[in-house]
């Protein structure tokens, strides 16, 4: 009697066959989480389109520029990876006066953050009162990714924001704090394309995006190791 009701528990723990298989599934077969950093820069020369003239009734026009992000397949299918830390992103940008640019990195979920909009970083001001041109470009030396970068890091001191952050008609250098956090990508998507959006709102000062760097740590799942057989 003992043995047949062991027997009847035994069939009823093992139903049905993909039951008895995850019940015996070794621990080593399943899924595991890895979390990697993301760390690349890109050079390019994309040329800038100049904003239009008075009486500004067109719409302003943009550059982009992206870095492609690539996540491993899990199982053989393709997987997003979920973006854990933004850590920087870094830009060269060569342009005549950077007070005309607002620069938007965009995620491939489609979230965006404003890095810099219209920054003027020079006190001084004309005579008529008006903020003076000041910053020519993000970043200095080689128009590429061998040239210095503007780093925007929500750890970052101070704001770009800030005013004062460089001298007239000298560019931007250093690193700061975005306008908005770049936070604001953690928990989307890692794979696919970020993108560097450029806008020029004043016509007469022209300018090339150089080079775009990210840094950021995701995770994702990867495959279980196969143990080789002996």
């Amino acid at each position: 009697m003992i043995k047949k009701r062991s027997a009847q528990l035994a069939a009823l723990a093992c139903a049905g066959l993909a039951s008895c298989w995850l019940l015996s599934m070794p621990a080593s077969a399943a899924a595991k989480t890895k979390e990697v950093q993301f760390t690349q820069c890109l050079s390019t020369a994309v040329s800038i389109p100049d904003g239009p003239p008075p009486p500004f009734t067109t719409v302003n026009p943009v550059a982009s520029f992206a870095v492609p992000v690539r996540v491993p397949k899990f199982k053989g299918r393709r997987q997003d990876g979920v973006v854990t830390r933004f850590n920087s992103v870094g830009v060269r940008i060569s342009h005549t006066d950077v007070s005309d640019l607002a620069l938007f990195l965009v995620s491939p979920g489609g979230r965006a953050v404003a890095l810099a909009t219209y920054r003027d970083q020079s006190t001084n001001v004309d005579g008529e009162g008006d903020p003076a041109p000041s910053g020519d470009g993000f970043g200095a030396g080689a128009p590429s990714c061998a040239g210095s970068r503007v780093d925007f890091s929500d750890r970052s001191r101070p704001s770009i924001a800030a005013p004062g952050n460089t001298a007239l008609d000298a560019p931007i250098m250093g690193a700061f704090s975005p306008e908005q956090p770049l936070g604001t990508f953690v928990g989307g998507p890692a794979r696919g394309f970020w993108t560097l959006i450029v806008q020029d709102i004043v016509f007469q000062d022209i300018g090339q995006i150089n080079a775009l760097s990210l840094s950021f740590d995701y995770r994702y799942k990867a495959n279980p190791k196969r143990k080789k057989r002996k």
